[in-house]
């Protein structure tokens, strides 16, 4: 139990509250998720209406909450497709938290489908995708799910690392739920752990193992209320009977109670644990009985790691019982070396894991400096460098493709910073560039060429929606409260527009002629011209 087309114009943007409700709303639906109450059609009245308010965080987290009911079901193929919504959308939203959050989930799905090299490169690409981000409780999502995914893909120093990140971002964001699965995956990923070195001959490291993830584990138990508890205290009973806290028949008495309500995986490891304490103890006979017992109850593919260590421990059993036979010499011999190859296979694996890390951080670096040289430091704005190669794209452009440039620069400028000086100067050019940006579509391009002047190229944009969205830039200039720079400050911008289809040298010059124009003409307004055959042909006034 681990649990716009392209050519619209933005719509308002979420509000702080409106994400915070839809998250909230997600979050509320998730125990009854778990509680197996019929939900799915709240869910996906959420997901609309998160997605009708452009919410990208809410719809991921409404999504989420689907792909918790589809675990639930057992059902992998709506799993799949709902993991892969949530990765597109917050991909295309901008939401990497929650790409991350889909990535792994689509991770556990290839390990379930034996593709490990798949699922390896969604867990590491989901630990990039949240590098950088600051704590929160959705980055706790991320992260636990990380760590699982590195903690059945056998990397349990990885998942280990992740966990100790996981406890510092619980601790910031307060919250007891998250700490809870906190403490049962970090315990689970430690008695995979344990295993893995007791079959490699590291008894003692294993033990310890167990030892310090019991004490960290103990909180998590005690929560009443916690979907985990009987899964924490099975994995609890487990590290007892193996470090030796617990007698066998005391061990099997309590788990007669527990193994009612705790979930398969921890109950294998209890299996496991009490034959392995009876082989310990000199039991032989028993320790074979308990093994072929536990065999029949443990799923050879949901619990593929307990039935490997039953069947290991059955094999060592039968050795200590007839050291001297030969053909259980050669399964002994047989089964270390399964061991060893075992052992360096995770190692592989865990070198691959690690290259990908480091590759996909110089890339990513190396992607933001690039983004860096094409950002105007000041605005966020491209700067002329990007600009300069758009307007060199406009010389290959179809013939039948529609595109404006616009230049738009603020009315008496100059006047601003001398009556106000330049930090109120350099704070309206960021207010400018963020409301010309919200007022154009996402594929167009705004950019500051240079002092107040700012250029903008939108691709598949004809002569009447250039008009409307001059329209629309003239009134969210005047209508922005610039009140809160000066309280006397009035802001006002003049536009030139330039409109051709096909390939066009024109363009950039046209627009810059025609913002001269609206200057001209008094200012706090727009000036379009449609070109054709790289001449004007048409002017529209808009003020």
């Amino acid at each position: 139990m681990q649990v716009v087309a392209a050519t619209e114009h933005r719509t308002r943007a979420p509000s702080p509250q409106d994400t915070a409700d839809h998250v909230g709303q997600a979050r509320a639906l998730l125990p009854r998720v778990y509680a197996r109450e019929a939900v799915s059609t709240e869910i996906h009245e959420l997901v609309e209406r998160a997605r009708r308010a452009g919410d990208v965080p809410g719809e991921c987290a409404a999504r989420y909450a689907g792909l918790a009911a589809a675990a639930i079901a057992q059902d992998t193929d709506e799993a799949r497709v709902t993991a892969t919504a949530i990765v597109q959308r917050a991909s295309s939203g901008g939401s990497p938290v929650w790409e991350s959050v889909g990535r792994q989930y689509l991770a556990r799905l290839h390990l379930a489908d034996a593709r490990e090299d798949l699922a390896l490169r969604e867990v590491v690409e989901a630990e990039l995708l949240v590098d950088d981000l600051d704590p929160s409780l959705q980055l706790g999502v991320a992260l636990n799910g990380i760590a699982i995914g590195y903690s059945r893909l056998g990397l349990f120093e990885d998942a280990e690392r992740i966990y100790t990140w996981l406890e510092d971002v619980t601790d910031q964001a307060g919250d007891r739920w998250s700490r809870i699965a906190l403490g049962h995956n970090r315990l689970l990923n430690r008695a995979a752990w344990s295993l893995a070195l007791l079959r490699t001959g590291e008894e003692d490291a294993a033990l310890e193992r167990l030892q310090v993830a019991a004490e960290q584990a103990w909180a998590a138990a005690e929560v009443e209320g916690s979907p985990a508890r009987h899964e924490v205290h099975t994995l609890l009973l487990f590290t007892e009977v193996m470090i030796g806290q617990v007698s066998v028949e005391d061990a099997r008495e309590r788990f007669a109670t527990l193994v009612q309500q705790a979930t398969a995986e921890p109950a294998g490891f209890v299996r496991f644990g009490l034959a392995h304490r009876l082989a310990q103890d000199g039991r032989l006979a028993e320790a074979r009985e308990e093994a072929q017992g536990s065999l029949a109850s443990v799923d050879p593919v949901e619990g593929e790691a307990i039935h490997t260590m039953l069947t290991w421990l059955q094999a060592r059993v039968a050795l200590e019982e007839e050291p001297d036979h030969p053909g259980l010499r050669d399964v002994g011999r047989y089964a270390e070396l399964a061991s060893r190859q075992v052992w360096e296979l995770r190692l592989r694996r865990r070198e691959a894991a690690h290259e990908r890390l480091r590759t996909g951080r110089l890339r990513r670096e190396h992607e933001r400096m690039e983004r860096v040289s094409l950002e105007d430091p000041l605005t966020g704005a491209a700067n002329r460098r990007r600009i300069d190669r758009e307007r060199a794209a406009l010389l290959t452009l179809d013939a039948s493709v529609w595109t404006t440039v616009i230049y738009a620069d603020l009315d008496r400028f100059k006047d601003v910073n001398d009556t106000r000086g330049h930090e109120a100067g350099d704070t309206i050019l960021r207010q400018l560039s963020r409301l010309l940006i919200a007022t154009t579509r996402d594929d167009d391009l705004v950019g500051r060429y240079g002092g107040d002047e700012f250029v903008m190229v939108l691709p598949n944009c004809g002569p009447a929606e250039a008009e409307q969205l001059a329209q629309r830039l003239l009134t969210a200039i005047r209508e922005h409260d610039w009140t809160r720079i000066d309280p006397s400050l009035e802001v006002r911008i003049s536009l030139g527009l330039a409109v051709a289809r096909g390939p066009q040298g024109r363009l950039f010059p046209e627009a810059d002629e025609a913002l001269y124009e609206a200057k001209r003409g008094g200012r706090d307004r727009a000036e379009l011209r449609v070109l054709a055959n790289g001449s004007a042909v048409r002017g529209v006034t808009v003020a």
